[in-house]
């Protein structure tokens, strides 16, 4: 059960989550392509209630082609986006990789939307790969 720290870019925004990892991978939808502005995101979940915020966020929602709705949390200062949720995943926080401190407990078991994947990245083989988000 490791501790998970981490902050924005600036450090206006911090959280602290002390809980088992639920799950973690790699997104490689267009949104998170276009949200992170890089070729994919990493995403590490965790349940919400073991996750303290501190500092100010901004919240934007947008539905997705499964029908859910996603969430995506901001630092009002930095942008930096911070956390993710999603309605068809209720109790779970989404943290960033990139803002997570232990860099050493950031190990993807899947890909999600392989389909989607830029041709410039190669996916680790040894994880599964799903051409969309599985059922």
């Amino acid at each position: 059960m490791p501790k998970l720290t981490g902050h924005c870019l600036c450090g206006q925004v911090s959280f602290e989550a002390d809980g088992d990892i639920v799950m973690q991978g790699n997104c490689h939808c267009t949104d998170c392509q276009q949200v992170s502005g890089s070729a994919f995101a990493t995403l590490v979940f965790v349940k919400e209630d073991a996750v303290t915020i501190t500092g100010e966020t901004k919240r934007f929602e947008h539905g997705v082609d499964s029908g859910n709705k996603l969430t995506k949390d901001f630092c009002t200062t930095c942008g930096s986006q911070m956390f993710g949720g999603n309605v068809g995943r209720p109790g779970m926080v989404a943290l960033k990789a990139g803002s997570i401190n232990e860099k050493e407990h950031i190990k993807p078991q899947f890909n999600v939307y392989a389909s989607r994947k830029l041709d410039c990245v190669i996916l680790d083989d040894t994880i599964p790969a799903f051409d969309k988000m599985p059922g």
